[in-house]
């Protein structure tokens, strides 16, 4: 469960998860205060971060001598679809074989999944 409170400031948003507490806002020129992660960035952080967790995760069982990950998460429409694009560096020993399934697990990660599979959104104001 995540909840997100927001008061009269426009926009900054608390979000808690109960243990955690992030702020999420707009930026300056949308009319918010820019406290925060906007919400689509919040959003592309989520998939970056998925994606990296899952990548170390992997990397780490397979016993790879991977260094560092960075995923960098841009969104774009195209033709009306939502499109996410991420560039992946891998720093360490790895072979063509290796990055080329390193791309493969990259699609498995659980936000990436969610993401890229019809779902519903169902809302009750109370």
């Amino acid at each position: 469960m995540v909840k997100a409170t927001i008061n009269k400031e426009h926009y900054a948003c608390s979000v808690t998860n109960g243990a955690h507490d992030i702020v999420v806002d707009e930026p300056i020129e949308l009319g918010g205060t820019h406290k925060g992660f906007a919400p689509k960035g919040l959003l592309m952080a989520s998939l970056a971060s998925c994606v990296a967790i899952t990548l170390r995760m992997y990397a780490d069982r397979k016993e790879w001598s991977v260094d560092k990950i960075e995923v960098e998460v841009n969104i774009d429409t195209e033709n009306g679809e939502t499109i996410f694009f991420e560039k992946i560096i891998c720093t360490g020993q790895l072979t063509k074989e290796q990055k080329i399934r390193l791309e493969e697990i990259a699609s498995k990660c659980p936000v990436g999944k969610i993401l890229t599979v019809g779902h519903e959104v169902r809302s009750k104001v109370l």
